[in-house]
């Protein structure tokens, strides 16, 4: 019954080892630097040693055997690791087992186990349990997913997926097919009247900004430093753009002075476009044009040129500059159903051609429908008649056109009045009231004195070679008090008239007239004034 008793004891133990790893004193002894030393007790977390010499001791760290001797056969546990924890007044040294394998841990708790339950230990239960400590490790189980998290993330993936795809399609289709202006602005058909010779620069008149000026008439004198005076005529008709100087100043030679726009002069665009994009390009291409202020309008390119004056480059025999490479090219575009104003010169733009677009007439077939009910025309025909439309656009209407002509006469008559130089002026103005006399209607001279015009801006919200007679037409020209069907050259116009100032047309173009017509454009006209 005792035996029993203390075999509880040991098995009620046994629970205690499991949470506390108790030392138990099973006869075993341990080799440390081939001598063995005996064991006072011992745990799968420690051992105590009795006799431990202390230049062993001091050294804190060793590696040992462990050697558990049975009836017919030893047990060996090699290569544990010891650390020295303490030593006791009565020469028991206490170390800790650190680095432990799966394996010598499995041995260690069979031992205990065999010993507590008082079965006698065998090789084979110790082959067993080495056996069984390596078919019993834990397998790393994976994290169960949840099903509607995991389609999430599969429909996440695929979302970015298909982004990068078309992200990389549009950059493709950006670097073969647009092409791109390196810098672009407005230039017109412009002359520099410029110093004749290092002079003392004095106004023939109080010229003023949008002032007309004739051929031959005397602009200014040029009194030159060392005597004598220089008089210089205008060489062409046209309208000064810009007084670069103040009356009275001094100019070297060559130096300008002021900038003329021709009579009949015409904005277009200039657009450096790099060499390499040039074979994408053709001759009647359309491009998109973007301003600083954010409008945007099509163009068709008319001509590309060499960026540079191929005769000047010829000129400069001291200069090996001809053989050098041009990185662009020079392309020149004139604006579509859109009239720019002098305000825009030197205005920079942004020019963007889609190769693949033009390539196939899409934008031909979009102004076809809008300006043309034949479809059958050729695309050569419909680009000349665009380019004749673009440049009727400056012009007045038939029924005033005759108006127009007589004041812009009757203000070159004030003019030649005070004109140093009668005798050519006067055959200047003979001439011109000819021209005007044979292509217009004949008028009297109290008439043109009578009439007085001002300068006012009119919008054009619609144009056709076909008068407009339809449905929709009527109601459109129903709606605006202010509009009518003129005629211009061959195509026929509805025109709304007159505002004092371009903001005010834009304005009426924005709220009322863009609901029914969204390529409305905005030009200048003369109106004749009331009294």
């Amino acid at each position: 019954m005792a035996q029993y008793t203390d075999k509880a004891k040991q098995i009620v133990h046994e629970a205690e080892i499991t949470r506390q790893h108790a030392r138990y004193k099973i006869p075993a002894t341990i080799e440390i630097e081939g001598k063995k030393y005996k064991v006072y007790d011992w745990s799968v977390s420690g051992v105590g040693i009795i006799g431990l010499p202390d230049e062993i001791y001091n050294k804190k760290h060793v590696v040992a055997k462990m050697i558990f001797k049975f009836d017919d056969f030893e047990t060996v546990i090699d290569n544990l690791h010891l650390e020295f924890v303490s030593k006791r007044p009565d020469g028991v040294v206490g170390a800790r087992f650190t680095e432990l394998t799966p394996q010598q841990i499995a041995i260690l708790n069979q031992i205990i186990s065999a010993y507590l339950a008082g079965d006698i230990v065998t090789e084979d239960d110790i082959i067993h349990a080495v056996t069984r400590a390596n078919f019993m490790e834990k397998k790393e189980t994976k994290p169960k997913v949840d099903k509607k998290k995991s389609i999430l993330v599969l429909l996440l993936l695929w979302f970015f997926v298909i982004v990068l795809i078309l992200f990389l399609l549009f950059v493709m289709y950006q670097r073969i097919y647009i092409v791109k202006s390196e810098n672009a602005f407005f230039d017109a058909n412009m002359t520099i009247i410029r110093a004749p010779s290092p002079s003392y620069i004095e106004f023939a008149k109080d010229f003023k900004v949008n002032q007309e000026v004739n051929t031959s008439e005397v602009l200014m004198y040029a009194h030159i430093m060392y005597g004598g005076v220089k008089v210089v005529k205008s060489p062409l008709n046209g309208t000064i753009f810009k007084i670069m100087i103040h009356n009275g100043d001094f100019r070297n030679v060559g130096e300008p002075v002021f900038a003329v726009l021709e009579k009949n002069y015409e904005i277009y665009i200039v657009a450096n476009v790099l060499h390499k994009d040039l074979v994408k390009i053709r001759i009647g291409d359309i491009a998109k044009v973007q301003l600083p202020n954010g409008d945007r309008f099509y163009a068709r390119v008319s001509k590309i040129e060499f960026p540079y004056n191929v005769v000047e480059e010829h000129a400069r025999p001291l200069e090996n500059i001809y053989n050098q490479a041009r990185n662009y090219d020079k392309v020149i575009l004139k604006p579509i159903n859109y009239k720019p104003s002098t305000d825009l010169i030197s205005t920079s733009a942004v020019i963007t051609i889609d190769t693949l677009l033009n390539k196939y007439d899409w934008y031909s077939i979009k102004e076809e429908k809008q300006t043309s009910s034949e479809p059958e025309k050729k695309q050569v025909t419909e680009s000349q008649n665009q380019d004749e439309q673009a440049q009727e656009n400056f012009k007045a209407d038939d029924n005033n056109a005759n108006e127009i002509n007589n004041e812009i006469q009757k203000e070159k008559n004030v003019q030649e009045t005070t004109n140093n130089e009668k005798t050519l002026t006067e055959e200047t103005k003979e001439k011109e009231v000819a021209e005007v006399q044979t292509n217009n209607e004949p008028q009297t001279q109290q008439e043109t004195q009578e009439v007085v015009y001002e300068n006012k801006y009119c919008i054009i919200a619609a144009s056709s070679p076909r008068p407009f007679n339809d449905r929709k037409s009527k109601e459109f020209l129903n709606k605006f008090t202010n509009a009518k069907v003129v005629k211009v050259g061959k195509i026929y116009e509805i025109k709304i008239e007159s505002f004092d100032s371009y903001k005010q047309a834009k304005s009426y173009v924005l709220n009322n007239v863009k609901k029914y017509y969204k390529d409305a454009f905005i030009i200048k006209c003369k109106v004749k004034k009331n009294d």
